[in-house]
């Protein structure tokens, strides 16, 4: 990550990233309060997206015990109170799954896509940007994401739970001995981590109503994913030797579950302002505010102020990022990753950034 850093020109060290991040998550957008708004998502979102899983991973094995130990293996990170929420509901929609490819499915696919929804609502609200796309296009969005990352998820389980079979029958055709074995072994759970950050990755673009550039891996996704594995880790343990949710019985598990989503959704939105900064930070980056890199320079900030002004004014909602892009045209050149900028234009970024 020092390396994309330096690609990007980003004139901040490790340490005032963090404080920027924490900054802007805890102080001034409100991520504590956002996350609880996704955590109440996730839940009213969670059976649906199960039925969604279930058909994804029938398409991809044939083993009917897949999806049982697919969950089963959330058992190292999640809490056994809400895992065993998740299960029953799992066993009581494998007894009903004769119409999951019908309407059933589609209406489980548009309930399920309620949560990324909530989740665009609140990357904007990171990006310090307003919706302005089309309700249509933002739910179309939704729904693409949610089963793009469904499609993640199953196949990095597939990858845990397939893998070593699948590395043993490899070894014996090409007689690549047990080495090739346990190497896969190894190798698995970094795979399985890059598959996870690029999914959160692909939130993190395609979510935000802004233009920007593809990234494989961006540092909040990869501190994302980091920082949700050891929470999870850290609550699974805190549940199981210091809580006392048993006594409460099924409640208790409502309320594991909920705590869960809502760290999951905090650790999300952390990722985004740590990308926001690192973004606001560079000369390449759009400026806080923007949805088009250069924008601002292109028409002037009183100039956009007047425009937004004026279109809060006939009763249009704020402009989408094709529209902006269609009134200021492409970014310019000197906005683009990789183009080489002189030491007095970075300093004049910087000045204009005020960082």
């Amino acid at each position: 990550m020092a390396a994309m850093l330096a690609y990007l020109k980003v004139p901040l060290s490790w340490r005032e990233i963090l404080r920027r991040t924490f900054d802007e998550a805890f102080f001034k957008d409100n991520c504590l309060g956002m996350a609880a708004q996704l955590a109440y998502y996730f839940f009213f979102a969670l059976f649906p997206a199960l039925l969604v899983v279930l058909v994804l991973a029938s398409h991809l094995s044939s083993d009917p015990e897949f999806v049982n130990n697919m969950f089963l293996l959330l058992g190292g990170f999640v809490p056994a109170e809400g895992l065993k929420i998740v299960t029953e509901q799992l066993i009581k929609i494998r007894e009903n799954q004769a119409g999951l490819l019908t309407i059933g499915m589609l209406t489980a696919l548009w309930s399920s896509s309620a949560a990324m929804t909530a989740i665009i609502d609140t990357l904007n609200a990171a990006y310090d940007i307003e919706e302005g796309r089309a309700w249509w296009k933002v739910r179309l969005t939704s729904v693409l994401l949610t089963v793009c990352v469904a499609i993640f998820i199953v196949i990095s389980f597939t990858l845990v739970l397939a893998g070593p079979a699948l590395s043993e029958r490899l070894a014996d055709w090409f007689g690549l001995g047990a080495v090739f074995e346990w190497g896969w072994k190894v190798l698995q759970w970094p795979l399985v981590f890059a598959l996870v950050s690029t999914a959160i990755a692909l939130i993190y673009y395609f979510a935000p109503d802004a233009e920007q550039d593809w990234v494989w891996l961006t540092p909040g996704s990869v501190v994302a994913t980091t920082l949700w594995l050891l929470a999870s880790l850290g609550f699974k343990y805190y549940v199981s030797a210091l809580g006392s949710y048993e006594s409460y019985g099924v409640v208790g598990g409502v309320m594991v579950l909920m705590l869960w989503f809502y760290i999951s959704g905090l650790v999300i939105l952390i990722g985004a302002e740590m990308n926001a900064e690192i973004e606001h930070a560079s000369p390449y980056g759009k400026d806080p505010g923007e949805k088009v890199a250069g924008q601002k320079r292109r028409i002037g900030t009183a100039a956009m102020r007047a425009w937004l002004r004026k279109r809060k004014q006939r009763g249009q909602p704020p402009p989408s990022a094709e529209e902006v892009k269609s009134v200021v045209g492409e970014p310019p050149p000197d906005t683009r990753p990789g183009t080489p900028l002189s030491k007095d234009a970075e300093l004049a970024r910087a000045r204009e950034k005020g960082v």
